[in-house]
């Protein structure tokens, strides 16, 4: 019984990571793919947070336009001293094909010369998606099942 409950478990947690666009929009620093919690935790730093819909993008962000179907926050700041890295390294990392599609965040990136923030690092796996293997990566930690108790 353990053992059904521990498949169910996986598998829903699973599901829902890979659900497409998790409804939040996507923060970009100085143009690279960061999580909004880089912003809240080094407010001293920024300079600029400017929030864009998807039909309202300016000549600098029409590149992202696939990524703001809930729309762009572009943050610019004083100093950037983040941590950097392409996806197509990340691919590498997790021995995939350098031009492997990404799930950001629910949403599915091709273009894998795009750089991400060493903050959004923490939460990434390998996951099948329609049959495919491809990174995964989330900004939003997920939730253990002992802290959903709580």
């Amino acid at each position: 019984m353990k053992k059904l409950f521990y498949f169910f478990a996986i598998f829903a947690s699973a599901t829902a990571f890979a659900q497409q666009n998790s409804g939040k929009p996507v923060v970009l620093v100085d143009g690279m793919l960061a999580s909004s919690s880089l912003v809240a935790q080094d407010k001293k730093n920024i300079q600029t947070t400017n929030n864009y819909k998807s039909g309202n993008l300016p000549q600098n962000l029409k590149s992202f336009e696939s990524l703001a179907a809930n729309g762009i926050t572009a943050v610019k700041v004083k100093e950037n001293y983040y941590d950097r890295i392409s996806l197509k390294e990340l691919n590498q990392g997790f021995k995939l094909a350098d031009n492997s599609p990404v799930n950001f965040d629910g949403n599915i990136i091709s273009n894998t010369d795009l750089i991400v923030l060493g903050n959004v690092l923490e939460h990434m796996e390998v996951t099948e998606v329609n049959g495919k293997k491809m990174l995964s990566i989330s900004t939003t930690p997920k939730s253990t099942s002992a802290s959903a108790l709580k």
